[in-house]
């Protein structure tokens, strides 16, 4: 089934994983503001009395309550981050463990199932809280538990992409790719936007179950729709016991996914791209676990519903660019792409770190609309690099560093914000930055060293027919024309 529109033609039966993804990620965006609201909701009040907590959105009271309001940030943020804690950790290991391993050995179809489940069981814990305003914060760590062990946000990531390079043709899988990170940034235009009316007014008990249906209604999406694929046929060995093929073979395999010897240096390419992927998501997550806590503060003192139109205009021009740009930029080198990216993701921390008003921080989200790019690109490289047989074990070592950068972001940036607050409440977004200015400048000699890879490959390519053995060769000579 297709549909014509000028020259243009789309089958629909390219469309597999991204409805069951928008549903999930619609939830998420609408889950992460909503439960920092209620963390900050619930840790006021366990402290002070609600006519206080009422007060502290007036920015004359927060100038007048300094110190209440400072004692809420910093228990806020660092509830935020023991939950981070306690859901990226056993993620992180499910992932590299179970999930990334199962998807090559057994099927992909598990794998992006089991995190909408996760997603769907955390709503429901949040939303047994918000109904019985007497429970104490401490039972928010039941949800990042339960997320965690389905693998969470990360196990997503990896379910999808995984399936994606499995069905996409190598010419066009970083196009394929991109419109994944743009179904990821469409759903938080719509979530995060609506999540500050929706919570304005409402309650947080409409809030939580509305994203429980959300992340349910994915669920069902993916059972129905999705394949069971599979890229390999790797049997258990005789002798060799369920501990070792799915716990230890599954860490063997990842390890020699990471540390194998492949042509020109690949494997050292993998490595750094797995660095700039760690520093972009650590600045990625601690802008999201903070802003909140900064725009509340005085002198911005926005409401929840200014901060959901902030992150929805964010996210919409985000996935604009994937849509349209991305695709228009195919002749580009995916290295020029993601340098293009990483650029207006330094430069729109930095300007969010130096903001006063509320215009400078909405000049943020047209400044870093290209931030999307640089994802889109890094997985598609890295999945280039190495054999489809070998894709879920990539995307499962990208998901743990997603975690485990995500997780690094929450340590560091939750522990600083407090400690800032005094002098510079946009130290962390400045520090963020900085960190990915390391990462554009890795990238940058990547840009020069892989373009003489590509010469080389071409040569290869002239020299060499006739051999399709080498799967990850085959692969790399269809990609490397657009390192």
């Amino acid at each position: 089934m297709a549909a014509r529109c000028c020259r243009w033609k789309f089958s629909f039966n390219l469309i597999t994983v991204e409805p069951g993804l928008f549903c999930y990620m619609l939830a998420l965006f609408l889950f992460m503001p909503t439960f920092q609201a209620f963390v900050y909701n619930k840790v006021c009040l366990d402290k002070y009395n609600e006519t206080l907590c009422d007060s502290l959105r007036n920015k004359t009271f927060q100038e007048d309550h300094k110190t209440e309001e400072d004692f809420v940030q910093s228990e806020t943020s660092y509830w935020i981050l023991k939950k981070n804690i306690v859901d990226r950790v056993p993620s992180c290991l499910i992932v590299v463990f179970i999930l990334g391993s199962f998807g090559d050995k057994v099927g992909r179809k598990l794998p992006a199932i089991l995190p909408s489940v996760g997603a769907t069981l955390s709503s429901l814990v949040c939303l047994l809280m918000s109904i019985y305003p007497s429970s104490k914060v401490e039972y928010v760590m039941i949800a990042g538990v339960v997320n965690g062990l389905s693998g969470g946000f990360s196990g997503q990531l990896m379910a999808v992409y995984s399936y994606v390079t499995h069905v996409a043709d190598p010419a066009n899988r970083t196009t394929r790719l991109g419109f994944i990170e743009a179904v990821n940034f469409l759903a938080g235009t719509f979530g995060v936007f609506i999540s500050g009316v929706m919570l304005d007014n409402t309650s947080f008990t409409f809030v939580f179950a509305f994203t429980a249906g959300c992340s349910f209604l994915g669920l069902v999406y993916a059972i129905i729709r999705l394949e069971n694929l599979t890229a390999t046929t790797t049997s258990r060995l005789e002798g060799e016991s369920f501990c070792e093929y799915w716990f230890l073979g599954s860490l063997k395999e990842s390890g020699r996914c990471m540390m194998k010897k492949r042509e020109e240096k690949r494997t050292l390419y993998i490595f750094l791209l797995l660095v700039v992927f760690n520093l972009l998501v650590i600045g990625t997550v601690s802008e999201g676990d903070i802003l909140l806590l900064f725009t509340r503060r005085a002198p911005l003192s926005w409401s929840q519903t200014t901060l959901g139109y902030y992150q929805g205009l964010e996210n919409f021009l985000r996935s604009l660019m994937m849509f349209t740009v991305l695709p228009l930029c195919r002749k580009l080198r995916n290295t020029t792409l993601s340098l293009w990216g990483l650029t207006s993701k330094v430069l729109g921390l930095v300007v969010l770190g130096l903001s006063k008003w509320t215009w400078q921080v909405f000049l943020v989200s047209v400044i870093s609309m290209f931030q999307g790019f640089p994802l889109a690109v890094l997985r598609s490289i890295m999945s280039s690099m190495v054999s489809q047989d070998e894709h879920g074990r990539m995307f499962g070592l990208s998901a743990a560093v997603d975690s485990l950068g995500g997780l690094m972001a929450s340590v560091i940036f939750n522990a600083l914000y407090p400690a800032t607050l005094d002098f510079f409440p946009g130290f962390s977004f400045i520090m963020a930055a900085g960190l990915c200015l390391v990462a554009t400048l890795i990238m940058l000699w990547l840009h020069f060293v892989l373009k003489r890879l590509v010469l080389d490959d071409s040569m290869i390519t002239k020299n060499v027919t006739g051999n399709t053995g080498d799967i990850s060769k085959g692969d790399i000579q269809v990609e490397t024309t657009h390192l």
